[in-house]
């Protein structure tokens, strides 16, 4: 059974407990609701999860919640360590799944930072409430743990709110199954395989990489939001019409913005803060999320090319004003700037797709699928 369905499932079945029990019972059916679904999967991979998250939290509780720079450094290594020998190539069985991994690590590592500064001191029972959230913990988004602990007292019951939920899964399958599986990834296939160009179906194959790419993201944080809402509980959007920005800045604001913001928080800021460079701040921040999907060299050039973009982008504006006007702006230049988002995106994905030097006299797909994977986060 596809193992977000089963997610599905387990948030459908426990909603009616959810809403029966008391307000301050409600996280922790939502925990152990979890905890079941998890232990059925992969049991060591959550003695994994629990025991480096309690071991985080006895860190904070011992330095009391300011810790010093060694507490809040191992307090960063915990869940990172994991994460990269995971990242590097580690190969696991059917019992220790990286359920989630690479989103479970950055949510820990958000609360590592927010205790440095003093702005959140949860308990043990709160932080795992918030790490072992169900509908976020396979494929995001990257909730904060405020907005969490937010959400979580003002739970109640609004039946407009659960028919949101069940309309938010209801596009995330269609997004996923139809649009992704089946448009962009059968149905374009089927048709490149019909073009003799290689050049042409290597550009019908690229767009249709990206709109796919697009649509099963978008529809799995569908999935993940609507999950919430049945049980009262509303996380972050994780994309804001990404093709429809005028500039790769803009895109990098719209598209996967849980990533892209916590990237901007605890990457870019404290650089820039410390270097007074944004441009060393930015190429930190772009590389650490491209590293974040795979610690490759494909991954590192992807992130190479964004953060040239994006400086681009900002350059721009300096040296030509009155173009940079023109393309955010203006009508007709604003069309003009989105289709060039949208294809320097779909360049970028040739960096990170299956090449297969067989097929076409320059770069191609290996396959639809394949690339998907490439692309696809845990």
């Amino acid at each position: 059974m596809n193992i977000q369905l089963l997610f599905i499932a387990a948030v459908s079945l426990s909603a009616p407990i959810v809403w029966r029990v008391r307000k301050q019972w409600q996280g922790s059916v939502m925990m152990i609701t979890t905890l079941l679904v998890l232990l059925s999967i992969a049991p060591w991979s959550v003695l994994l999860m629990v025991t480096v998250a309690s071991l985080q939290w006895a860190c904070w509780r011992y330095e009391q919640f300011r810790p010093s720079k060694t507490g809040f450094l191992i307090s960063i290594a915990l869940p990172l360590v994991p994460l990269i020998i995971y990242k590097l190539g580690y190969t696991t069985t059917h019992w220790v799944l990286p359920l989630g991994l690479s989103y479970y690590a950055f949510r820990q590592i958000h609360v590592a930072f927010e205790c440095y500064k003093g702005e959140v001191k949860p308990s043990l029972t709160e932080y795992l409430q918030y790490l072992l959230f169900l509908p976020a913990i396979l494929i995001g988004p990257i909730h904060r743990l405020p907005e969490f602990q937010r959400s979580l007292r003002r739970n109640k019951w609004e039946p407009m709110r659960m028919a949101d939920g069940l309309e938010r899964l209801l596009y995330g399958l269609v997004k996923i199954n139809f649009l992704g599986n089946y448009v962009f990834t059968a149905l374009a296939f089927e048709y490149s395989q019909h073009i003799d160009d290689p050049l042409l179906k290597l550009y019908v194959q690229m767009i249709a990489f990206t709109c796919n790419a697009y649509v099963q993201f978008a529809g799995y944080s569908d999935l993940a939001i609507g999950a919430g809402l049945l049980w009262g509980i509303r996380i972050i959007e994780n994309f804001n019409y990404p093709f429809l920005a005028t500039n790769m800045q803009d895109f990098w604001r719209r598209w996967h913005i849980s990533l892209s913001s916590w990237c901007r928080d605890y990457v870019f800021q404290p650089i820039i803060a410390f270097s007074r460079n944004k441009w060393i701040a930015l190429s930190a921040a772009m590389l650490v999320l491209a590293l974040w999907h795979e610690i490759s060299g494909r991954y590192i050039l992807w992130g190479i090319f964004h953060a040239t973009l994006v400086l681009l982008t900002t350059r721009s504006r300096e040296i030509a004003p009155g173009l940079s006007t023109f393309i955010n702006q203006h009508p007709a230049g604003r069309w003009i700037g989105r289709l060039w988002v949208f294809h320097l995106f779909a360049i970028g994905n040739l960096l990170i797709g299956a090449i297969n030097w067989a097929d076409y006299p320059m770069y191609s797909f290996k396959s639809m699928q394949d690339v998907f994977l490439a692309f696809k986060t845990y």
